[in-house]
């Protein structure tokens, strides 16, 4: 009898946790890993913090192509895309990515884990030499080479989300002016008003200039970008307006899809095609305060979803209860996480959304270079379910990770207040800020 071949797409977070799952739980099966670059297994999240201590891009990769093959027993097969796939027939297309040769990969169980990419406007001139997206380890390779070919002096930043002002503070460190023009009428909309000053102000402390409601015309060479906002002339340009699911391939499939083109998983990542599974950034993820499938795409979700699909594809039951919507970033000196539900997401889901905010010292008072901390709670009016918690802080961000618990287990605010945190002066005050944010949502 043949061994069952698996076959997964994709070799990052998602694809290596799920193939690296599935061989360890049947060890006779055939998995095969397909991925359409030379890279595998890389913490992409890691790449703006490279660039600012001008380290090679290469110590964000996780596993090596060598270890996958000789220590994990996976038939990785490097530059190999996949194009298409025959459901009925039980079939991949690939293609080599090198010598263009294309053949046909039938398989007894299809992991698909081809992640996300860059969701690049409209703009006239956008692939202009000088302009990247960082999102893939090749696209860092090149940024990270740019930076120091062309001594760039002054970068300018489409977008105002995450990476692009992780990617300021890290090229600050580099000694780069650094420009953000962003479309809408701020950055963090989702985070309360005390958040998105606070990190407004850090930008402005930092030499970081902030630009909003930037309708861009046009990016020319020598590098220009013109906007309504005036022509801004730089060295180096990143875009990063978002992302979506890399699903192109499978155009025409009889896979069902979300709106904007994620497959469609239940909580044990199968699809609606038996013995096809998907998983991480091309897949939705149930959120379980919402009770529904939603996008969100995230390395530690992937890298979840991806052991699931390993497991339920070697006849595992493994189900995932779902995520709560966390996420951190840094800002200079500065931690910004969330976790749960925007007052704009409450509101849609038919919650009646309460904010409470403080801002207070993050340790005990007395001690020195104590800095504030500021802890955003949203709780439904009604119910006092805690919602969604937002949190600000110089040392203290960790905290997001007790209120996405909290999040997850339907607490009340009225139960969150009494919650017993650990206490010593260098850590926090005597009543946590998180606890004080949660007595003031009580009342």
């Amino acid at each position: 009898m043949n061994p069952t071949k698996i076959v997964v797409i994709g070799a990052d977070a998602a694809g290596a946790s799920a193939a690296s799952q599935a061989k360890r739980r049947q060890k006779d099966a055939h998995v095969i890993m397909l991925e359409k670059t030379q890279d595998v297994s890389y913490g992409a999240c890691g790449m703006p913090y490279i660039i600012g201590l001008k380290k090679d891009m290469e110590e964000v990769a996780a596993v090596s192509a060598k270890d996958f093959r000789e220590k994990r027993s996976i038939d990785l097969r490097l530059n190999e895309e996949a194009i298409g796939i025959d459901t009925k027939k039980r079939l991949v297309f690939v293609k080599n990515n090198l010598s263009n040769h294309q053949y046909e990969l039938n398989y007894d169980k299809l992991i698909i884990a081809t992640g996300a990419k860059s969701n690049l406007p409209p703009i006239e001139g956008i692939n202009q030499e000088g302009v990247f997206s960082l999102k893939s380890l090749e696209e860092g390779r090149k940024l990270n080479k740019y930076l120091i070919s062309e001594n760039c002096k002054k970068a300018i930043l489409i977008g105002g989300g995450f990476i692009n002002l992780e990617l300021a503070d890290n090229l600050k460190k580099r000694g780069l002016e650094v420009v953000i023009l962003e479309k809408l009428d701020s950055i963090l909309l989702e985070y309360s008003d005390e958040i998105r000053q606070k990190a407004i102000e850090e930008l402005q402390n930092n030499g970081v200039k902030l630009i909003c409601l930037v309708d861009i015309e046009k990016i020319e060479l020598p590098l220009k970008v013109y906007s309504n906002k005036g022509t801004f002339e730089c060295d180096v340009i990143n875009v990063s307006t978002g992302f979506k699911p890399n699903t192109d391939f499978l155009t025409g499939s009889e896979l069902n899809f979300f709106s904007n083109n994620a497959i469609e998983v239940d909580q044990k990542m199968t699809t609606n095609i038996e013995d096809i599974f998907a998983c991480g950034d091309c897949a939705t993820i149930y959120h379980k305060l919402l009770k529904k499938n939603v996008y969100f795409p995230l390395g530690t979700n992937a890298n979840k979803q991806g052991r699931i699909a390993g497991i339920n594809a070697t006849s595992g039951n493994e189900v995932f209860e779902g995520i709560t919507g966390t996420s951190v970033f840094k800002l200079f000196d500065l931690g910004i996480a969330k976790t749960g539900l925007s007052v704009k997401q409450a509101q849609e889901a038919g919650f009646e959304p309460k904010v409470t905010t403080i801002v207070t010292n993050e340790k005990a008072h007395y001690l020195p270079n104590n800095k504030d901390i500021i802890v955003t709670l949203i709780s439904d009016a009604k119910t006092k379910q805690l919602l969604g918690a937002q949190i600000c802080s110089f040392d203290g961000i960790l905290r997001i990770n007790a209120l996405s618990v909290a999040v997850y287990a339907n607490l009340k605010v009225s139960e969150v207040k009494y919650l017993d945190f650990a206490y010593s002066p260098p850590y926090s005050a005597v009543w946590d800020a998180v606890l004080i944010c949660a007595t003031q949502a009580d009342k």
